[in-house]
């Protein structure tokens, strides 16, 4: 998700996100009979939860697949609730930052106000979100239905002040550009690799390199989410944990170093010139989709992001999982956007209630994943006709869909995307660029995000 630091400025403007953003418009979803979803949810349901006019507001950022979603699902919640008023309002993403950064402490937000995971215990710990209450789900129904990876960014001192709507994930899978490996004689590729080797060979052969200059490279995983994602589901592939239950940031561990040398093979082998190819320049997303990269390391949102622009290179791209080391599957993930409920609401029942009709639902969870493009972060949305919907109409989701139960919470960080964009990339990103050693970048790294914590 780095597309939330780097470059995201400019692409949400435009109504686009690091989840993703499909154009699609949803289909209608549904409002539960009055005593379904229970099971579902842990909410007993009502035909109609206000019998007095209730008026709601939501912030949302700016993003036309997103808001496209919220207002089909607000509008089918006031047809079944008809003394509910709900108002969507929408901010670019700077200025939804700066809003929720103002008006929060001020007490003048919205009821309902959409949170990325890592944003969530900040607001909680400062006494402006709810708590979930246990009538709409409780925190062991929640942690049985919503993928941890997701729920964890909304867990705050074991208390839930939010619902997770998407699974956001940046490493497990990487962009093949098919037509360029058959070019390359790789007509085998999209069945992926056994380890590491067997990619790194055909990662060369997919290298273009003209006068010594690499003018494609053959996998692009040098910007910030991307390498920031690698490297710590690297150190738990190899069997380390970089955040221990006691909040003890660690990584300068034999799992580190093995992670760092992996990361460094991709250069030594001459894959990726990291020079050229990182989070300013030659940036994977652009650089995949304009033929410079044969493989990016990027989280699925991609494609339909890119995919009007480079309808071409769309038709020819393909998801294909990574290897892991020694078999061993484990990932680490943000939490995705979602929604949470202002301390302040005088209506947070009813707030609450909509919540978990567009959130706790699955029928209406998936409609939302449909519509804006995005992973669903409910677990029974990733089997059966759920699944079949999202692949039939994301046909890139297939690999991520088998992911993403091996997904692990990146961890609760007192600033996650500082510890992320502006210590982890760039330490590591000098490492791959030759200007540090490895010992010095694990020391280094290790004793800055620790003083995060301080």
């Amino acid at each position: 998700m780095r597309k939330v630091m780097l470059i995201l400025s400019l692409l949400l403007v435009l109504g686009l996100v690091a989840c993703g953003g499909g154009t699609n418009a949803p289909a209608q979803p549904t409002q539960p009979a009055a005593d379904s979803g229970a099971e579902d949810s842990g909410a007993a349901e009502s035909e109609s939860i206000a019998t007095e006019p209730v008026s709601l507001r939501i912030w949302t950022h700016q993003n036309n697949a997103f808001n496209a979603a919220y207002q089909t699902q607000i509008d089918a919640y006031m047809a079944a609730n008809p003394n509910v008023t709900i108002t969507l309002e929408t901010f670019d993403y700077d200025t939804y930052i700066q809003t929720l950064q103002t008006s929060i402490p001020a007490g003048t937000e919205a009821d309902i106000v959409q949170m990325f995971g890592s944003w969530v215990c900040s607001y909680a710990d400062g006494g402006s979100l709810a708590e979930m209450p246990a009538n709409v789900i409780s925190m062991a129904d929640a942690e049985a239905q919503i993928f941890p990876a997701q729920i964890g960014g909304y867990i705050c001192n074991d208390k839930l002040y939010g619902v997770p709507q998407e699974f956001n994930i940046e490493y497990g899978a990487t962009l093949v550009n098919t037509a360029a490996a058959e070019e390359a004689g790789l007509t085998d590729i999209t069945s992926g690799w056994a380890n590491w080797d067997e990619f790194i060979a055909d990662a060369k052969a997919l290298t273009v390199t003209q006068d010594g200059v690499i003018t494609r490279t053959g996998y692009n995983y040098t910007a910030a989410d991307a390498l920031s994602a690698s490297f710590y589901s690297l150190i738990l592939q190899n069997g380390g944990q970089y955040l221990s239950e006691d909040g003890t940031f660690t990584v300068n561990t034999p799992e580190g170093m093995a992670a760092l040398e992996l990361l460094k093979r991709f250069v030594d082998e001459g894959i990726i010139d990291p020079v050229l190819f990182n989070g300013e320049s030659n940036w994977v997303g652009e650089s995949f989709f304009d033929g410079s990269s044969a493989m990016g390391l990027i989280g699925p949102w991609a494609v339909p992001e890119y995919s009007g622009d480079y309808p071409e290179v769309a038709a020819v791209t393909q998801y294909v999982d990574l290897p892991t080391v020694s078999g061993t599957q484990a990932l680490v993930a943000a939490s995705g956007w979602g929604l949470a409920v202002s301390q302040r609401s005088p209506a947070q029942d009813v707030a609450w209630d909509f919540v978990r009709f567009i959130a706790l639902d699955p029928a209406n969870a998936v409609q939302w994943n449909l519509a804006s493009g995005t992973l669903p972060a409910l677990q029974a949305n990733i089997e059966g006709a759920a699944a079949d919907e999202l692949v039939a109409q994301f046909p890139h989701f297939g690999p991520w869909l088998g992911l993403l139960p091996f997904a692990q919470y990146e961890g609760a960080f007192p600033d996650r995307d500082l510890v992320w964009y502006e210590i982890t990339y760039p330490r590591i990103l000098s490492f791959l660029q030759g200007t540090a050693t490895a010992e010095d970048t694990l020391v280094t790294l290790e004793r800055e995000v620790r003083e995060t914590f301080k």
